[in-house]
């Protein structure tokens, strides 16, 4: 019989394995489709530039290898829901750990770009409205930061709950 602690670790593990396998389907498939949710305006010469340009074509393809390996890492998220006490190792690496280092890196520069980039007439405005109505930057690094900055605390409040149980060997 699970507890109740056990239960909030796999609702947990279930969401942070869905996000991993969503955000990795959605960048295998085509990263330029994602980024077009959160841009404007997108180049015609896109297509171009991902078969000639030498800094441009190796981001997309290593972009679509990391979105492989995040799916991969969601799929594997499948094995803690089963067996939370021998798993538990699974949920520090790719609950904790990574989402930390990569919450850590988007947020950071998508903090410093939304907040730290002069706009024009910045000045001149004033208030809490007119910060969110000149509110300019990377939207997918943003939210992407976001997304693994919610799942390392949750996966680390879960980790802590569980923490009593896994000592005495009780799921």
């Amino acid at each position: 019989m699970r507890t109740k602690s056990t239960n909030l670790l796999q609702a947990v593990v279930l969401f942070s394995g869905i996000s991993y396998v969503l955000i990795g389907i959605l960048f295998y498939i085509s990263p330029l489709m994602v980024l077009q949710f959160f841009v404007d305006n997108v180049s015609e010469s896109w297509i171009d530039l991902v078969r000639e340009n030498e800094l441009v074509a190796p981001l997309y393809y290593v972009t679509r290898g990391f979105a492989a390996l995040l799916f991969s890492a969601g799929l594997s998220m499948v094995m803690p829901l089963f067996d939370p006490l021998k798993y538990r190792g699974m949920i520090y690496y790719n609950g904790v750990i990574f989402p930390f280092m990569s919450a850590l890196l988007l947020m950071k520069n998508s903090v410093f770009f939304i907040f730290f980039n002069k706009q024009p007439d910045a000045e001149s405005a004033s208030g809490i409205l007119s910060l969110i109505g000149r509110f300019h930057g990377h939207m997918v690094v943003l939210i992407l930061g976001i997304i693994f900055t919610l799942i390392f605390i949750l996966s680390a409040i879960g980790l802590g709950v569980t923490r009593k149980q896994a000592r005495a060997g009780v799921e």
